[in-house]
């Protein structure tokens, strides 16, 4: 009995409620690492040959230093070290969006063409409500659709850059904290931060009364640190323009191998340049006046220019043979599938109803080069109505519902209108109880929770 006492007053002595927060605080980073910080339509990024390796490596962060706090809640070591690693800690996690949008940019093409696609077929259920309600729609018009945007969020204009009213544009553009990136992040990297903060606080309260000594002193170590973080993020950006701005000079001039060279050095270093038109289609130009075409890019260019005449039909095919020789240039494959859209689109609007019939396939085609492609979804669920295909247009509405899932804001008027054409379709298969339930769907968000066998 002593003995279990004395081992009972052992533990005792080294609980204390520091490391009990600390503690708690690594279950949640353990928490926080149960799935990727970063959710995309898998099948989206199957066909764009792209991958989220960088949001599962993240994942690890947590991990490795969910164990440095249990380890450090059962032994000693010392507090300031291990402070300012969990201070380093988390802001590289609070950087993740940075390094996403940066390194894989990618991803952040996907998310953006979404963000806007979304935000397009929301406003477009928004401003013909009449119209949209209507089972048949014969007088509803599309809306043409956007050129993708590019991946380089920051290009510098002019001197306003350093005036302190861009300090928004640091947080949404170089560090990413846009709505378009917050559209798909995973809850998973909210709960980090959080753990980082519990861990933190857990750390400095081994005497409140020296805690904000501690904070204090910690600061001034990390200060220089942090410092020279936000310089070398600034150069990160600063440069590639820089370059960026001496590449015009030098295209200018007829520098035509030295845009070549540097371009292609540009891209590797800094690859949002890869999802920028102009930048493509400057090192496009070059090659071709340098008698070195790239023909990827000689194609894409081509497209560029047929698209600017309103010659829709070609832009089609050269965007089709720069995606066939270059498959995984994301760019192009935003560009075609925006092209093979607007064919669609236009002959939706034609004065000839009919025209309904023959989009269809040009919205088909665009959720093949582009899966998920909201716009494209919207626009065959309404054609396949008006063509009286109530069940495929039924279809097209459960994938709506299911693909908006993923984003961390569903559009709700876009799904109140999916849950309509279901309700159509029920009503045609003389299903009026479920009908009037997808009806109640389609008008009141707070009706979206109820289970629905269709839907499973």
């Amino acid at each position: 009995m002593k003995v279990i006492l004395s081992k009972l007053n052992w533990i005792l002595d080294r609980v204390n409620r520091q490391k009990i927060v600390l503690f708690i605080g690594s279950l949640v980073l353990i928490l926080s690492a149960r799935s990727s910080w970063y959710k995309l339509p898998p099948d989206t990024l199957e066909v764009f040959q792209i991958s989220i390796t960088l949001a599962n490596i993240y994942r690890f962060l947590p991990i490795l230093f969910a164990g440095l706090g249990i380890f450090f809640s059962i032994c000693q070591g010392s507090k300031q070290a291990l402070r300012l690693l969990f201070w380093g800690g988390l802001f590289v996690v609070l950087l993740f969006p940075y390094f996403q949008s940066t390194w894989t940019p990618s991803v952040a093409f996907v998310a953006k063409s979404y963000y806007s696609q979304g935000a397009k077929a929301d406003r477009h259920v928004e401003r013909n409500f009449s119209e949209i309600q209507a089972q048949w729609k014969q007088n509803i018009e599309l809306d043409k659709p956007d050129l993708p945007e590019s991946t380089v969020n920051f290009l510098i204009e002019n001197s306003s850059l350093f005036q302190a009213s861009s300090l928004e544009r640091f947080f949404t553009d170089i560090l990413a904290y846009n709505p378009s990136f917050f559209g798909f992040i995973n809850p998973n990297w909210a709960i980090a931060i959080l753990g980082f903060f519990i861990s933190l606080f857990g750390l400095y309260l081994e005497q409140t009364d020296r805690a904000v000594q501690s904070l204090v002193r910690d600061m001034r170590k990390l200060l220089p640190y942090l410092a020279t973080g936000l310089f070398l993020l600034g150069l990160s950006v600063l440069v590639p323009n820089i370059i960026h701005y001496q590449l015009n000079i030098a295209y200018a001039r007829g520098e035509y191998q030295f845009v070549q060279n540097v371009s292609k050095t540009l891209s590797t270093l800094y690859p949002p340049f890869l999802g920028d038109e102009y930048f493509l289609e400057r090192l496009a130009k070059s090659g071709y006046y340098n008698d070195q075409p790239e023909p990827y890019l000689i194609e894409f260019g081509k497209g560029l220019e047929s698209y600017r005449q309103s010659d829709l039909l070609n832009a089609e095919t050269h965007f089709q043979n720069s995606l066939t020789l270059q498959p995984k240039s994301f760019l192009v494959r935003g560009y075609l599938a925006t092209v093979i859209l607007a064919r669609g689109v236009n002959n939706f609007n034609a004065p000839k109803r009919q025209n309904a019939e023959t989009s269809t396939d040009f919205f088909e085609r665009t959720l093949q080069i582009f899966p998920n492609h909201t716009e494209a979804l919207y626009d065959l669920m309404l054609a396949r109505a008006i063509n009286g295909e109530f069940d495929k247009s039924a279809n097209k509405a459960l994938k709506i519902i299911q693909s908006q899932k993923i984003a961390q804001r569903p559009r709700s008027a876009l799904i109140g209108q999916a849950y309509l054409h279901l309700s159509w379709k029920d009503f045609k298969d003389n299903n009026f109880e479920k009908a009037w339930k997808r009806y109640r769907q389609s008008v009141d968000d707070g009706a979206w929770k109820d289970v629905i066998e269709a839907e499973s």
